[in-house]
């Protein structure tokens, strides 16, 4: 990762992706509800983390289609928020190891991270959510890190 080149997977030069925070009664079946509903409007679940209460639950989650996904929710009235995550596609055993350390170099606070399902040319890819995601865009990107936007998810995968 010592390549200096910004990469993105599909040459773009900000890569965005989307996470949806769904807000869902903490009970039992409301998980399967939600993906029933993204795969009813064939919606691809591509990462998803929970985090949950006593009485509520929060559902990060990262789609192939974040359009149709807030259609979907809207029209559902399934409460959520959304946010900018950063979707970094580890090349190697230290990758991430190197992308915390290029976080910590800079002063950056990673809020929370979490993988998706899917890889991109055989290597796994992390969710980044970082208090400054503009400054970590441009220093993975200096740094050679291959990050991922939302046109990357709804295209082949490995």
């Amino acid at each position: 990762m010592s390549d200096h080149t910004a990469r993105t997977a599909k040459g773009h030069e900000e890569p965005l992706a989307v996470q949806f925070s769904v807000f869902l009664a903490n009970r039992v079946g409301s998980l399967k509800d939600l993906l029933d509903l993204f795969a009813g409007q064939d919606i691809n679940v591509l990462g998803l983390s929970v985090v949950d209460s006593a009485d509520w639950a929060v559902i990060r989650i990262v789609v192939s289609d974040p359009n149709k996904a807030r259609d979907a929710l809207s029209r559902a009235a399934v409460p959520f928020t959304e946010s900018e995550v950063l979707l970094a596609e580890l090349d190697g055993p230290t990758a991430l190891s190197e992308i915390f350390r290029l976080l910590l170099q800079m002063e950056i606070n990673t809020h929370f991270a979490y993988p998706l399902t899917i890889r991109r040319d055989q290597n796994p890819v992390m969710v980044l959510h970082v208090d400054d995601h503009v400054l970590a865009r441009g220093m993975l990107l200096r740094h050679g890190i291959t990050l991922l936007g939302d046109e990357d998810l709804a295209g082949p995968t490995s």
